[in-house]
């Protein structure tokens, strides 16, 4: 009798075990992330077919911040418009290793695709150094306008020529500005301030063009720096001031706006030269949505950032003299060209059509 109710309540216990995994919903692999928490508003996935083609997809930024969200996206939207025939899985966090690292599997086959900010591949195609150039642009739209021109066709020539294929440069960041522990007004204000650069030479020519003492920190180094009193400040995206916590140390900020990076969407010219017109042109069309609905959630974010920053951060914008800034920093795009950075010889003096 014993033995009998032993087994009834085996049975019972197995039917519980296997009802439970039957409600379960079984989504496709994403790098081990099912949504990244993000909320990609794409509509429900069509699961990959048998024969799925993999593509790997891949962005260093961590779960929750902005570029892993669109990534996300746009993956969604690639498995859903695609039919089923390719599985988009994406990656954050460098789980496929950092910005340099993924740019090198893309060129060997490693991985299919990435997300990263566009002047990163400056390494690639040096001309892209003047999107880091102080108030080498007036505007977004005037960068933009030189990106999709005649004069930086080269960029995207040698890039795919190295086996990176840019298919989007339209995930706008919010622009750059510079901050500090002390108050700036003007480049007068800069001179002799410990500045914090990134260890890439145009960020040197920069500081140094603002009078201040650039100094080698890395970006994860960057708040203890602050804290630390190794640096008195620096320059970032309006969106990193805060994420990154960097006004905790350094409350006042100039809000010049002078550069206005951009994330971008590449991948393995092997791997989109495999793909059929139509492919091609059904990704572009994903990654076009991506980068409109990033661009829309960065500005809108950037006005509750600005709001905390004020009235809980305890951030003084101060009140500058923007001209002066750009004064500053004129001679910077002249002396850039002389010394070789770019490798269009003349880029400075072209890209002057698409301001004003």
């Amino acid at each position: 009798m014993k033995k009998l109710v032993s087994l009834s309540l085996a049975l019972v216990m197995c039917l519980g075990v296997l009802s439970a995994c039957g409600g379960q919903n079984n989504t496709p692999n994403n790098g081990g992330q099912s949504n990244n928490g993000s909320n990609s508003g794409s509509q429900q996935q069509t699961p990959p077919s048998a024969n799925a083609i993999t593509v790997k997809f891949g962005n260093s930024g961590a779960i929750g911040e902005p570029a892993p969200e669109t990534c996300q996206y746009f993956c969604d939207l690639c498995n859903e418009a695609l039919g089923g025939r390719y599985n988009f899985e994406f990656y954050p966090a460098e789980q496929l290793g950092n910005e340099g690292t993924m740019l090198e599997n893309l060129q060997v086959g490693l991985q299919e695709g990435m997300m990263c900010a566009l002047d990163t591949l400056a390494t690639y195609a040096p001309d892209l150094n003047i999107l880091s150039m102080a108030f080498a642009f007036d505007s977004y739209d005037n960068m933009i306008a030189y990106l999709k021109s005649d004069v930086a066709a080269p960029v995207w020539e040698k890039l795919d020529s190295q086996g990176l294929h840019v298919i989007n440069f339209e995930c706008q960041k919010n622009p750059r500005i510079f901050f500090a522990n002390r108050e700036l007004k003007s480049p007068a204000d800069m001179v002799g301030m410990k500045y914090r650069i990134p260890n890439l030479p145009i960020f040197e020519k920069n500081a140094k063009a603002m009078g201040a003492t650039p100094v080698v920190v890395a970006w994860s180094e960057y708040p203890f720096a602050l804290m630390q009193g190794v640096v008195d400040g620096g320059e970032c995206s309006k969106d990193s001031y805060r994420s990154a916590g960097l006004y905790e140390s350094a409350k006042y900020v100039a809000d010049v706006d002078y550069a206005y990076p951009v994330e971008q969407i590449c991948f393995s010219t092997q791997f989109w030269n495999s793909l059929s017109a139509e492919d091609q042109a059904i990704i572009e069309d994903c990654a076009a949505k991506a980068a409109e609905r990033h661009t829309a959630n960065i500005a809108a974010k950037w006005e509750e950032d600005k709001e905390f920053l004020i009235n809980e951060g305890g951030v003084t914008f101060c009140d500058i003299d923007r001209q002066a800034f750009i004064d500053a920093a004129a001679p910077l795009g002249k002396d850039l060209q002389a010394e070789g950075f770019f490798d269009t010889a003349d880029l400075y003096d072209q890209t002057r059509q698409f301001n004003g």
